[in-house]
């Protein structure tokens, strides 16, 4: 191996990874597809706390 070179590194490739050489995106507008990845973590959040504060106010109950 030579200099810089290592087990995650190519060899022999100057060139810079499709990643690395992207051009930054421009901002595209929210399309409706979106809306239930950002509502079920909102939802299940929402569940969490409830059943969080329905157990808290009745842990005592006998």
């Amino acid at each position: 191996m030579g200099a810089g070179e290592g087990p995650g590194l190519t060899m022999g490739n100057p060139r810079p990874t499709a990643a690395c050489s992207a051009a930054p995106q421009k901002a595209t507008p929210m399309t409706g597809s979106r809306i239930p990845g950002l509502l079920v973590p909102a939802v299940f959040l929402l569940a969490l706390v409830a059943g969080l504060c329905w157990y808290w106010r009745h842990r005592d109950d006998d």
